[in-house]
């Protein structure tokens, strides 16, 4: 019985041994895989081109704020196609405008702008429906060269009237009188320029507006009339607390078209009452059996 326990003993050794070689065998002969780790290699841009730093509809004059350097990968065309950085420079599109629509990141390209000269320059910078029109002005009707492109302007004209009194076929004597005949108009233009980022007061010769069609019959006859200048609106409104409900925010309305007549101005005009210069005292007089009336101031 011990012999054959020994006998079991000694085979189970035997298999035991025998399974350990082969195993050792088969990882020495089995080749290591190792996993490679491929990094993707990122796309190089040497370059950086001009590009719209948001949406610029069409119409839109371009500042500096609307511009922007973005990278670019290099190809062989891409200086022809594009504005690239060292090569073209941002300045050279201040001022110019959108002649079709360019959306945020895509490139700026000469055709896509036109710039201050060029055909069509003014008629771009124009609202739909609207028409450009341009007044003389000078040191005094033009504020002191402090009127820039984008500001806000009412027109105001200033003339002489003669009215013939209907009584007698006379007339009066000549009245002065100025009234403002736009209201809340854009400049888009001094002279020749519509780049408002050079701040710096010059006296103008040419102020250009942007006015309805109707404006610009206004401003064809007034210019006969008699003298134009421009009146600088400011930036703020007045908020007008009782009409502003549910958090929009109205704004009180300001002066219109309204006149103001020369003995307004000054107390030492007298004659006449600011309803065109018509005398207003009536005195009948009788002379031999005749009567008449006269008028007097």
């Amino acid at each position: 019985m011990a012999r054959k326990l020994i006998l079991i003993v000694f085979a189970l050794l035997i298999t035991g041994s025998t399974v350990w070689f082969v195993r050792s065998w088969a990882d020495q002969r089995t080749p290591v895989t190792e996993t490679a780790t491929v990094e993707a290699q990122p796309v190089q841009h040497n370059i950086r081109i001009l590009v719209a730093a948001t949406d610029l509809p069409a119409g839109t004059l371009v500042q500096e704020q609307h511009l922007k350097w973005q990278a670019w990968p290099e190809d062989d065309d891409v200086k022809d196609l594009y504005v690239v950085e060292k090569v073209g420079e941002l300045s050279d599109f201040i001022g110019t405008v959108v002649r079709q629509g360019v959306i945020a990141g895509e490139p700026i390209t000469d055709s896509r702008m036109v710039k201050p000269g060029q055909s069509g320059f003014l008629a771009a910078v124009l609202n739909p429906g609207k028409r450009a029109v341009s007044i003389p002005v000078d040191m005094t009707s033009g504020i002191a060269g402090f009127v820039f492109p984008g500001d806000r302007v009412d027109v105001i004209l200033t003339h002489s009237i003669v009215k013939e009194s209907e009584m007698e076929g006379e007339t009066s004597g000549a009245r002065r009188a100025s009234e403002t005949i736009l209201t809340d108009v854009r400049v888009v233009a001094m002279d020749q320029s519509t780049n408002d980022q050079n701040q710096e007061a010059a006296v103008r010769r040419v102020a250009t507006l942007e006015v309805s069609p109707k404006g610009a019959e206004i401003v064809a006859v007034a210019r006969e009339l008699g003298g134009l200048s421009l009146s600088l609106r400011a930036l703020a409104r007045v908020e007008d607390e009782a009409k502003s409900k549910d958090g929009q925010v109205a704004f009180k309305a300001e002066r219109g078209r309204g006149h103001t007549w020369d003995n307004e101005a000054s107390r030492l005009i007298t004659g006449g009452s600011p309803r065109m210069g018509i005398p207003t005292t009536v005195i009948n007089v009788v002379r031999a059996g005749e009567a008449k009336q006269k008028l007097f101031d």
